[in-house]
């Protein structure tokens, strides 16, 4: 092998190693100044007043670090994020700026909490990221949420509930896919006044794009109106 060719294998491995380090390494950044970070941690839990509370990939673990998982379906640059923990007793909510250019499959937040996130097991925080700035949009479609450095792209995904003591159900649409009704589990175990139930829905087979989503509750035998959402799916090729 001649000096030219090993300067052309050299070359290309600093390349791709470069590529692959900007993937591992995407950051979306905290839209405004880092003193502007909201966050509360109190000893007075307040209910929160919405249905979803948060949607991650299924099988979370204890970790401080959290990361959105990208679609190319995703619209716009800023990504709203919510953070609440089952207990009702930690909140936070800003807005990120989404890396321009990122190819990675996931992007992870940028981490300005002053307390240790990682105290919390793996269904005790609930993340809700949806695009938009906090300040103007109260929803919008949803990315699926991360916790802890986990490159594999989830088969499955949890979303968290306030029940509102009811039973609840999912209903999940594609193109891809059949409509189906899926059965949610109440949390049965501690403190319950961030949210209380976890729906579990495969997404290994819906295909890329977006899953449309409609949380029913009934109590008492009496349907409860319907919350619907829509999440963005990553994507799938080279899997």
């Amino acid at each position: 092998m001649d000096y030219r060719a090993i300067v052309l294998i050299i070359s290309f491995l600093c390349a791709f190693v470069s590529r692959v380090s900007f993937a591992q390494e995407a950051v979306a950044e905290l839209k405004g100044q880092e003193k502007d970070f909201q966050e509360v941690l109190t000893e007075e839990a307040s209910v929160s007043g919405r249905v979803v509370a948060g949607v991650l990939s299924s099988n979370a673990r204890a970790a401080q670090a959290l990361s959105l998982v990208s679609s190319p379906a995703r619209e716009g640059e800023d990504v709203c994020v919510r953070v609440i923990s089952r207990d009702g007793l930690y909140w936070s909510e800003n807005t990120f700026r989404w890396p321009s250019g990122s190819k990675a499959d996931t992007v992870r937040l940028q981490d300005l909490s002053k307390y240790d996130l990682s105290r919390y097991a793996g269904t005790d925080l609930s993340v809700l990221g949806y695009e938009g700035d906090c300040s103007e949009a109260h929803s919008g479609p949803v990315l699926i949420a991360v916790r802890g450095d986990n490159p594999r792209l989830p088969d499955s995904l949890d979303i968290f509930v306030n029940s509102g003591r009811s039973d609840t159900f999912a209903v999940i649409t594609s193109p891809d896919i059949a409509t189906r009704t899926i059965a949610c589990r109440l949390i049965r175990e501690g403190r319950r006044t961030g949210y209380d139930t976890i729906c579990t829905l495969p997404i290994a087979n819906t295909g890329t794009g977006s899953l449309a989503i409609r949380i029913m509750r009934r109590r008492f035998d009496r349907m409860m109106p319907p919350t619907e959402l829509v999440v963005r799916l990553p994507e799938r090729m080279g899997r």
